[in-house]
């Protein structure tokens, strides 16, 4: 009996045993294929991530409709004890590490062709092992999805006509006082389309005094007949490019914006014509122009979705109403500079309604509050103002040294108050370049006309905020503002508008009673600009190194 119970113990031993193995087996297995498979899956990983090690994962334009490239870029990625020896990716955001760009030092790009939001991760590796990630999201939009056919209104591959045709009583009262911007009634005729009855008349501030007879020109489609439209726009607005006599400038610097992510209004060239129906005379052609989109409702939808109408839009117009400088000056409205009997933060929307608590409230976090440490008025900040776009909006306005623009006059930027994220959004306007080609990577140019600008010098005071800031200047001057880009770009453009400044009569610009340049200018200004990106480019790419040197 005693010996048939040792031996039945004995054969159940042996089999826990072989059980045992037999698991051991499958585990050791699991692990095997667990440790194949962590090289391309994050969600796996976590456990070497230290806080020594930082991903900083940027991309451009981040946003856009389909089919839509988006570059991506790990600078400012960095381990405080060790060297990155490995960059990433999950660039179609399902979960897997499947793009290795460490030969590339980080930098990777994408080309979506389906719509919708994706979640795009980076992961470094540094030589001990130790890992961190970073993520972001991009949106791709289908082209459907827009209430405007961008793609055949601003269409870059042409030049096309636009005939306004008014009566000459009404021509000269619009030439007898400019800025009183008396307002005609004219026919239009867009790229062989016929509008009757639109409101026509000059536009702009600088733009129209110093212009001579080349003015800026704007189109009020439903003036006089209610919801006329062209192509779902109600107003056209024609840019005169003051003080550019290669007319490129405004154009390049708007395709920056939209290259960086920012919300930027569409362009494209037209040629205006002019006819004075009771005068017996052929039309007058009046010369090149930009045409820009306005930025209104289909604008603000079309950018932040047909929930976000009807949020308040700030306009910034300097020698209109003032400097909007986000200084906090008291909780009510009325404790706020005046010009000209406007304040500075002027509605384009909701102007019947008295309250300004958003825009107050902005500039009480800017300029106001007090915070413990940066991490607290970060918080607090990207609660209130969408800062990564200010951030991408700076990167450009640097690239191009624009004195005109927030840190330096308070001028030319939209402020919209996005009812679906309760944020402000910065959306950019009236775009100019300088030509200091040394202007500095971080701080002023030169002293602001302002007396402060507390977003700029907060923001700019966080390390944070510097390394994304660069990040973006890096990834656009890499992949645009460069003389293998910019040159052909420039030409192509240079070489499409160049018949139309001596067509007929000649442009306004380079021909008029009044010309802004001689008509040699037209013909050199377009290599003075690739030499500025030359030198801008060699000045911004040592800044870049330099900044990554001081922050590793």
């Amino acid at each position: 009996m005693a010996s048939k119970l040792s031996l039945k113990r004995s054969r159940i031993r042996q089999g826990l045993e072989k059980a045992s193995i037999f698991a051991c087996l499958v585990l050791a297995m699991v692990m095997f294929i667990v440790g194949l498979s962590s090289g391309n899956d994050h969600l796996n990983n976590n456990s070497k991530e230290s806080s020594l090690v930082t991903a900083i994962a940027t991309a451009m334009p981040h946003n856009g409709w389909a089919p839509h490239t988006v570059y991506f870029s790990a600078f400012g990625s960095k381990s405080l004890d060790s060297k990155i020896v490995s960059y990433e990716w999950d660039l179609d955001g399902d979960g897997r590490f499947d793009y290795d760009a460490t030969a590339q030092n980080g930098y990777a790009s994408y080309s979506y062709s389906k719509t919708g939001e994706r979640t795009i991760t980076l992961r470094v590796t540094d030589e001990e092992g130790k890992t961190a990630t970073d993520s972001l999201i991009i949106n791709i939009k289908h082209p459907a999805s827009s209430s405007v056919d961008y793609w055949s209104v601003f269409d870059d591959s042409l030049i096309r006509r636009i005939d306004v045709s008014l009566l000459s009583i009404d021509w000269e009262k619009i030439w007898s006082e400019p800025e009183a911007k008396y307002q005609a009634k004219a026919d239009l005729k867009i790229f062989g389309r016929q509008l009757q009855d639109v409101g026509f008349r000059m536009r702009g501030q600088f733009s129209l005094r110093v212009s001579g007879s080349k003015k800026p020109w704007k189109f009020d489609l439903d003036a006089y007949i209610p919801d006329q439209e062209y192509q779902n726009l109600k107003q056209l607005l024609l840019i005169n490019n003051v003080g550019d006599p290669s007319l490129l400038r405004e154009k390049l610097a708007y395709e920056l914006m939209e290259f960086a992510g920012v919300p930027a209004s569409h362009t494209a060239y037209v040629e205006l014509w002019v006819d004075l129906l009771d005068d017996n005379e052929e039309p007058i052609y009046w010369g090149i122009y930009t045409l820009i989109e306005r930025v209104d409702n289909k604008y603000i939808a079309n950018r932040f979705g047909r929930d976000s109408k009807g949020g308040n839009l700030y306009k910034a117009s300097h020698a209109q109403r003032g400097p909007m400088d986000l200084i906090y000056y008291g909780e009510s409205i009325t404790d706020y500079p005046l010009q000209d009997g406007q304040y500075a933060y002027g509605k384009m929307n909701n102007e019947d309604e008295a309250d300004y608590s958003d825009i107050i409230n902005l500039c009480r976090v800017v300029d106001y509050n007090s915070y413990s440490d940066d991490q607290s008025f970060m918080a607090a900040l990207e609660e209130v103002i969408n800062v990564d776009t200010f951030l991408r909006y700076m990167a450009v306005i640097t690239i191009l040294d624009n004195w005109d623009s927030y840190p330096y006059t308070g001028n030319n930027f939209y402020l919209f108050n996005n009812p679906i994220t309760d944020r402000f959004e910065w959306i950019p306007w009236d775009l100019t370049w300088g030509m200091n080609a040394n202007a500095p990577l971080f701080g002023k140019t030169g002293e602001s006309i302002i007396g402060s600008a507390p977003l700029f010098d907060r923001v700019f005071s966080i390390e944070a905020y510097q390394t994304r800031y660069a990040a973006y200047v890096d990834l656009i001057v890499r992949h645009r503002f460069n003389p293998a880009y910019m040159t052909e770009h420039i030409k192509n453009y240079h070489s499409q508008i160049k018949p139309y400044i001596n067509k007929s009569t000649g442009d306004q610009a380079f021909y008029g009673e009044e010309p802004m340049f001689n008509n040699n200018q037209f013909d050199n200004s377009w290599q003075e600009l690739i030499s500025f990106i030359e030198n801008r480019g060699i000045y911004l790419e040592k800044s870049l190194n330099d900044f990554l040197s001081s922050n590793q």
